[in-house]
């Protein structure tokens, strides 16, 4: 009588679970759908006591250095306004945020009461703005190259004129954010509920025909097989995760041995870094959230051969304070490759606010490193650089497919062996930039070819020369600004010119010292990391923190590879 008992018991509890998986979806539909949405631009429905929701996309939210956290709209008249938003979670780490309830468009939804914003309260971030706008003015200022229309942006905001429209924007309103329902974490434990009653009462059903042992060991048998087929299908991602090592403190090494579907993402048409970001989670992590920071990049790159013929390829990394990841791939349809990953463009590091490498969060970022490479070369004898130029994000648009160049530089690594195959690579897509910012790519190859390939106005540019630094070198275009105002370029050009593009493995490497720098004055920048790139032998010397007394010897070795 008892097991009958339970039995009708587990059978109400599994379909207490089903029915309330179906409830919360339904109601985490009608919530991301918000038929009592507050529209920010209309007094009636924004004032003070006022309860609803805002739907927010979530690249227009913001957060200071004193936590103050805010998000951005714009009506349809291209009007702003900038409203703080009280007791919401920053961390793109956490379950909280991975469980969101987000609209069809992917803006994140938000329960919220609207409160009057204490005057102190919105003063301070009114000062901050103008901190951060008068900094930004003085490193305009500071640069001789930067373009009168952005230099007239800058002036403009630290004027009168452009204080009165920030503090127009600040609203006098803010959003307390309420506790509701986290419908998606409600469904997830329903699930579990259904399944505990199904399995529970499948249990008892067999109990009539077996023993517990039997049922025990059976159940057993199943978990093992389920996981045991769990590790067999993602085998080559957990070996690529536990080959993280710590070669130095901040520099790691990894040997990626997973399936990165390059073909896959060439043929999805991303065209900007929230794409990317879904397309990494979706893809590679499974559904789990990852993030990026808009952290940009100055660099030296030249090409030289040695004595013995060698090709060497020249690289500094002039960067704030970041950690670093050595990678080698070895796709199946492809080249090995050694490439060099800048850790803060995915917000690891030993930093304030970055996750640590080590950490588990940030041993399952290393499964998206593939794809946030900064330089690299492959056995095949073709290196390539990528150096930031100082002007916003170009995006080709004509009927090419379209590819993040974070992307194509990861497949001209993997499938081209000289400069004249990636530049034939690079021409059948549209290169998108990201993060706010754009690059060029210096390119070269073991028959001693190196190039600059540029974007600008849907056309691609290639110049064959024999160093880059973050000026355009193009001059068919109406970007260009010549590059000899950049005294690291200046170097570069003159002492090339003058050993003829020859030069030993400590020569170049004594030529990127010159080039760098150890002062990292008002923007915190200095030279992170100097690399020499045997295109000949597949080896590279690297020196960190501007220490040229210690080199390490990156190669096959390295990785435990023979």
């Amino acid at each position: 009588m008892s097991k009958k008992i339970l039995l009708a018991a587990f059978i109400v509890l599994m379909l207490a679970g089903a029915v309330s998986c179906a409830v919360f979806s339904v109601l985490g539909k009608k919530t991301a759908s918000g038929d009592d949405i507050i529209d920010v631009f209309d007094p009636e429905s924004f004032k003070a006591g006022c309860r609803g929701s805002i739907h927010v996309d979530p690249e227009n939210i913001f957060e200071t250095e004193d936590g103050i956290v805010t998000a951005g709209f714009f009506d349809a008249e291209d009007i702003y306004i900038e409203i703080i938003l009280d007791g919401i979670d920053m961390n793109r780490y956490s379950a909280g945020y991975f469980l969101e309830t987000r609209d069809d468009d992917g803006n994140l939804v938000y329960n919220v009461t609207v409160r009057e914003c204490p005057d102190e309260v919105r003063l301070k971030l009114y000062d901050y703005y103008v901190v951060l706008y008068d900094s930004m003015y003085e490193r305009a200022l500071a640069k001789e190259d930067i373009k009168q229309e952005y230099l007239d942006i800058y002036a403009h905001l630290v004027s009168d004129e452009g204080h009165a429209e920030l503090d127009a924007a600040l609203s006098h309103m803010m959003c307390e954010v309420t506790p509701v329902p986290n419908y998606g974490l409600m469904k997830i434990i329903s699930i579990a509920v259904a399944a505990l009653g199904a399995v529970c009462g499948l249990c008892i059903l067999l109990s009539y025909k077996f023993k517990a042992k039997t049922i025990v060991l059976g159940f057993l048998a199943v978990l093992i097989a389920i996981a045991g087929v769990f590790v067999l299908a993602v085998r080559k991602q957990i070996a690529t995760v536990m080959s993280l090592k710590e070669l130095k403190p901040g520099v790691y090494t990894l040997k990626y041995t997973a399936d990165y579907k390059l073909d896959n993402i060439l043929d999805s048409g991303i065209t900007n870094e929230d794409e990317l970001i879904e397309w990494l989670e979706q893809n590679i992590y499974g559904g789990l959230p990852v993030a990026m920071k808009d952290n940009l990049f100055g660099c030296s790159a030249f090409l030289v051969a040695d004595e013995n013929g060698n090709h060497l390829m020249g690289r500094n990394t002039d960067y704030p304070e970041a950690d670093c990841l050595i990678l080698y791939s070895d796709p199946e349809d492809g080249y090995d490759s050694i490439s060099v990953v800048e850790l803060g463009i995915i917000n690891i590091g030993r930093g304030e606010g970055q996750v640590p490498q080590t950490s588990a969060m940030g041993r399952l970022s290393t499964l998206a490193m593939p794809y946030t490479l900064v330089e690299g070369m492959n056995e095949a004898g073709f290196g390539l650089s990528l150096l930031e130029l100082n002007m916003d994000e170009l995006h080709q648009d004509t009927d090419r497919k379209d590819v993040i160049y974070c992307v194509a530089a990861r497949a001209v690594l993997d499938r081209c062996a000289t400069v004249d195959e990636a530049v034939a690579m690079l021409d059948q897509y549209d290169i998108q930039m990201l993060l706010g910012a754009s690059c060029h790519f210096f390119m070269a190859d073991k028959t001693g070819k190196s190039v600059v390939v540029e974007w600008f106005d849907n056309e691609m540019y290639v110049t064959e020369n024999p160093c880059c630094t973050n000026y355009i070198i193009s001059d068919s275009t109406d970007y260009y600004i010549d590059p000899g105002s950049d005294t690291r370029y200046e170097v570069l050009k003159e002492r090339l010119d003058n050993c003829r593009c020859t030069a030993s493995g400590d020569e170049a490497m004594a030529l990127l010292k010159e080039a760098g720098y150890q002062n990292r004055g008002q923007n915190n920048i200095g030279t992170e990391w100097s690399c020499v790139y045997d295109l000949d032998n597949f080896t590279v010397t690297m020196c960190f923190d501007y220490d040229y007394d210690e080199p390490v010897v990156i190669s096959r070795s390295t990785f435990g590879i023979k």
